[in-house]
């Protein structure tokens, strides 16, 4: 919190252009009057409390100077700069030719060419590049200043994460996604986040605290090669994957892959590894698949059912991995799961989830000539069997 007043404190006083908002005149009337008495210019003044705030707080002073309606409205002030890229000069200077070359046509304001650049990050040029990537860290630490997020989402946050802080939003939009009560822009809009987060796991703040003794541990290699400002394109998370299928990983890590995993066998564009390597194969494989609006691991099961077409390497290793996975947790392979519910429900109740658990429960049960599984349950257990026969 002291570090991130800090910041704030300094992007306030950068600012080029403070127009007076009649809130902020009226939030912080009062505080002006006692703390900055003999300031005239707009841009002294919010230097002023901006000091006193970030003071107040190194200090852990106990009763803050500034009134708690003068600091939200500072925070306003922020929140703007992030509606308008011309209002972050560093970021603005370092993006304006890429913003001539590829969103020449966006409106400024509303965070639309922010917005614009993060979906043409490949074609970026490094400097801007690495500058929309900070900012993409940032705006995964603290959602409200995810401007286009706050924006699309903002009756979602109200309906389902009213109790929510900065620090959690994300978490509680991602886990609401699917409800059907889930406006289809927002649902759009947290899938864009998800998808960039599983580019790179410092990306994804959860995550990282998570897995922060597992990442070192793991996958040493991925991390000497990395850059400070460029993704990895999903390879730490596909090496926790590894890890996860093979039963190493510390159990807070192990849930959260567990999650990544899981959203990602259901949408194959939140595997940035298998859409590197497979994008051939789901384009002539699993076309049909692929252009369906759902996303409900049909892409994914194509991909399994077509393991033997797949010539190049590189994807079929990944869909090896994905079987492996699949064996290691029922809950990742949706497909099978979807199938095998009831019979989960009757015959394995009793078995804790995780760990391959509850696979071994339903293949005891397939074995077993007593127990009668439910007819599209016993056909993918079967196919399944079949692939990691081949597989292994």
């Amino acid at each position: 919190e002291k570090c991130a007043i800090g910041v704030t404190h300094f992007q306030l006083v950068q600012m080029k252009d403070f127009r007076f908002s009649y809130k902020l005149k009226m939030a912080c009337k009062e505080d002006v009057l006692k703390l900055c008495p003999n300031i005239k210019k707009k841009v002294d003044v919010v230097i002023c409390l901006s000091t006193t705030v970030r003071n107040d707080t190194l200090q852990e002073a106990k009763d803050h100077r500034v009134s708690l309606k003068c600091r939200k409205q500072l925070r306003v002030e922020e929140l703007e700069m992030t509606e308008d890229i011309r209002l972050e000069p560093d970021l603005y200077e370092a993006c304006k030719s890429d913003i001539k070359n590829y969103c020449s046509t966006v409106q400024y304001g509303n965070a639309q060419i922010i917005e614009c650049l993060k979906e043409n990050k490949k074609q970026l040029s490094n400097r801007c590049h690495q500058k929309v990537f900070k900012l993409q860290e940032t705006e995964m630490m603290d959602p409200e200043l995810d401007y286009t997020l706050m924006r699309v989402c903002k009756q979602m946050i109200k309906r389902f994460c009213p109790e929510a802080d900065s620090k959690t939003m994300l978490q509680c939009l991602k886990q609401n996604k699917n409800s059907e009560l889930m406006d289809p822009k927002c649902k759009q809009m947290i899938t864009k986040r998800q998808i960039t987060q599983n580019t790179d796991y410092r990306l994804n703040p959860v995550l990282r605290k998570a897995c922060k003794a597992d990442i070192p541990k793991f996958c040493h290699g991925i991390l000497t090669k990395a850059k400070d400002d460029s993704e990895l394109e999903g390879q730490v998370i596909s090496c926790l994957k590894l890890r996860y299928a093979d039963q190493r990983l510390s159990s807070d890590c192990e849930d959260q892959i567990r999650i990544i995993i899981q959203e990602s066998a259901l949408d194959y564009r939140l595997d940035p590894q298998l859409q590197l390597h497979c994008s051939d194969e789901i384009s002539s494989l699993c076309a049909e698949e692929a252009a369906a609006q759902e996303q409900t691991g049909q892409v994914e099961e194509c991909l399994k059912v077509n393991l033997l077409k797949i010539k190049t390497e590189g994807c079929k290793k990944e869909v090896l991995n994905m079987l492996k996975e699949s064996k290691a947790d029922i809950f990742v392979d949706p497909v099978l799961h979807t199938a095998c519910a009831l019979d989960i429900k009757h015959h394995c109740a009793a078995i804790t989830p995780g760990r391959g658990r509850q696979m071994s429960c339903l293949m005891e049960a397939l074995e077993d000539k007593r127990v009668r599984l439910q007819p599209e349950c016993k056909k993918r257990l079967n196919d399944r069997i079949e692939m990691w026969s081949y597989a292994a």
